[in-house]
């Protein structure tokens, strides 16, 4: 077990330092990949050393039970993210809402790009829906988020009638709430975004009144994606627990 332990915190290292090759200290988040080589290697020490074994029977049992109880839950909140990231987009939807990411000086970024192509390709097989590109600007940001991502939209031949902004929103929630201000009554919604955030999107938009929202999954970066798969468990717990 303890060749595990430390195999398993050798990974977690090695993907942290792809990732900073990759992306950048994009998110403090990241923190957690070489807190986990701490963890394991931790572990491995104490299986190397025979703690465990040491332990009463009934504390072992325990330990057994919480793990398990443990992998279970963390399994099954995945599951909801990956059911949320395969499920097939509703045809013939009225507005869409592309939820806004980090904008880079050169423009969006790779997970932003992700999600602008894919609701472009909703936008040709679905000539009458009306695009709304949401997202302000953030601190490193060089214009708001709206902007660059309708600019994107048009660069590829999307016409300017056919998307309208919404500019100072700074979070998810925000972006729905404010985008619904510009959706008429009855009409019905879909929402883009990276397939690993669409679960938690959905039960936002339920939570804030849209009546029967639509996912619309875009692809994720296969580099960032445990990273986000992991970060989204955490997110996901919080606002099911809070909301």
């Amino acid at each position: 077990m303890h060749i595990i332990c430390f195999a398993a915190g050798m990974i977690c290292l090695l993907y942290f330092i792809i990732l900073l090759l990759y992306s950048g200290f994009t998110s403090a988040f990241y923190l957690i990949w070489p807190a986990m080589t701490i963890g394991f290697l931790i572990l491995g020490f104490l299986f190397h050393h025979g703690f465990f074994a040491h332990l009463p029977g009934a504390v072992r049992t325990g330990l057994m039970i919480l793990c398990a109880a443990s992998f279970l839950f963390f399994a099954g909140v995945e599951g909801m993210i990956i059911k949320g990231a395969i499920q097939a987009p509703a045809a013939g939807l009225n507005y869409v809402i592309v939820l806004g990411a980090h904008v880079r000086p050169t423009g969006p970024s790779r997970a932003l790009a992700l999600r602008l192509d894919r609701a472009y390709t909703y936008a040709l097989e679905n000539p009458d829906a009306v695009l709304i590109v949401s997202g302000g600007q953030g601190s490193n940001e060089p214009c708001t988020e709206a902007s660059s991502m309708k600019q994107y939209l048009m660069d590829k031949g999307l016409s300017e009638n056919q998307i309208l902004m919404e500019d100072q929103s700074t979070n998810t929630r925000e972006n729905l709430i404010f985008s619904a201000q510009l959706i008429p009554d009855n009409a019905s919604v879909g929402i883009v975004s990276n397939g690993f955030h669409i679960c938690r999107a959905l039960h936002l938009a339920k939570v804030l009144g849209y009546k029967n929202a639509a996912g619309i999954p875009a692809k994720s970066d296969l580099i960032t994606q445990p990273a986000n798969l992991l970060r989204e468990f955490f997110a996901v717990v919080k606002d099911f627990w809070l909301l």
